[in-house]
């Protein structure tokens, strides 16, 4: 290769460089506006948030209907995911921006299924609230407590199978046996419920009836 044609090969590179810095210099432009733009938003976002948070006392409101604490706080989890669908947006932007329509795709199936696991998520802290609040409402027996925790563990476990990544013949096999096994549960309780001292009467009776028999039938011998 002569030293005219590697200057021309490098003119060529130069050249090329030059023409996609040029189609890019707007984009990178428009997406450094949008950054900006971001962290200002999620900045007074967060200020304004903290201030009506501040006021509005959730993490006390919780304890007192619920009984327990989180191991976080719903100040700040309130305004995480405020800060979270904001980048989200922008980084939505950022990729039709820059990627194109065809990478949406993608982005959208991983916030569907990110948001799959933030909903039961959520679902299971409002059941274990619930049923934490009932139980210190309401004087249970612990073995009633541990019963209705196994079912609420169930229904759990249930949701939980939905996001994995089974087959739909073991996830339908899977939840077919849970919802089984929750209705036997329920409705073993539902017949202790309603009749537990009907059968209470009844077993209290023939255990007293079998001693009899059994002397009555010592003394005939």
């Amino acid at each position: 290769m002569t030293s005219e044609n590697l200057f021309d090969v490098l003119k060529e590179i130069l050249a090329q460089i030059a023409t996609e810095t040029v189609r890019l210099l707007p984009k990178v432009l428009i997406a450094l506006i949008v950054i900006v733009m971001t962290f200002l938003v999620i900045k007074v976002l967060n200020i304004g948030f903290r201030r009506l948070l501040k006021l509005a006392k959730l993490d006390v409101m919780f304890k007192q209907f619920t009984g327990f604490t989180l191991p976080f706080s719903l100040d700040s989890l309130i305004i995480f995911l405020a800060d979270l669908g904001i980048a989200l947006i922008a980084l939505h932007g950022l990729v039709n921006l820059f990627l194109g329509s065809q990478y949406l795709r993608l982005i959208n199936d991983g916030i569907y299924y990110a948001a799959r696991v933030v909903s039961i998520v959520v679902i299971a802290i409002l059941i274990f609230a619930i049923f934490n609040m009932l139980i210190s409402r309401i004087k249970v027996e612990s073995r009633l407590r541990s019963y209705a925790m196994l079912i609420v563990l169930l229904l759990i476990t249930a949701m939980l199978i939905d996001i994995t990544a089974l087959s739909d013949q073991v996830k339908n096999a899977l939840t077919l046996g849970l919802s089984i096994g929750v209705g036997i549960a329920i409705g073993v309780f539902a017949t202790w419920f309603f009749f537990h001292e009907y059968l209470d009467k009844k077993f209290k009776i023939e255990r007293v009836a079998k001693p009899q028999e059994t002397r009555e039938g010592g003394d005939g011998v």
